[in-house]
């Protein structure tokens, strides 16, 4: 059996019915089945049928995919500024198009996910300010993605062409403090 289900695999009756027996569970945009453990691979698997074609999960998507934030609603997806995707709006997702190099972004199973640095920058510049918990979300993607400090991080926000660049730049200097306090 699949990973993930949809409803190209089974009615939607019959995944309401598995999951009132217990049998899976929902996921993003699918259903597991109940032995399936939820990790990065699943996750990544479980958005495959929203994902417009050369889609990049990311931001908070992303930082979901990588187990280190609750599921986020809607999901956010990015394309490649010549991809030109249209897309029918959704309440379960949002796109938008931007410059995102392929170094960006790795590949889980089919789908693709931006790093875990690139994260950290989208999500510097912009989550939204209430967002009061970003910095441990920021903390966490760092060490998810084996980095030690944000050298590399606050370097590609610097620029003077960087929109919101002060918000990340403030937002980075107090995870780099949380760095160096622990």
């Amino acid at each position: 059996m699949s990973a993930t289900l949809s409803t190209d695999d089974l009615p939607l009756a019959e995944l309401m019915c598995a999951r009132l027996d217990g049998e899976v569970y929902p996921l993003g945009a699918c259903w597991c089945p109940i032995d399936e453990i939820d990790g990065t691979a699943v996750r990544a698997a479980s958005l495959a049928p929203l994902l417009p074609r050369h889609a990049v999960i990311e931001r908070f998507s992303a930082a979901w995919v990588y187990t280190l934030v609750p599921e986020p609603t809607p999901h956010e997806f990015c394309v490649d500024l010549g991809a030109r995707t249209h897309l029918s709006p959704s309440p379960r997702m949002r796109l938008r198009e931007v410059v995102c190099p392929e170094s960006d972004t790795v590949a889980i199973g089919d789908v693709r996910v931006t790093t875990p640095l690139r994260t950290v920058i989208d999500l510097a510049r912009w989550a939204p300010p209430e967002c009061s918990d970003i910095v441990p979300v920021l903390l966490a993607l760092l060490r998810f993605g084996g980095h030690t400090d944000t050298d590399l991080a606050r370097r590609r926000c610097e620029a003077k062409s960087v929109p919101h660049r002060n918000l990340a730049l403030h937002r980075l200097a107090a995870v780099q403090a949380l760095l160096h306090s622990s």
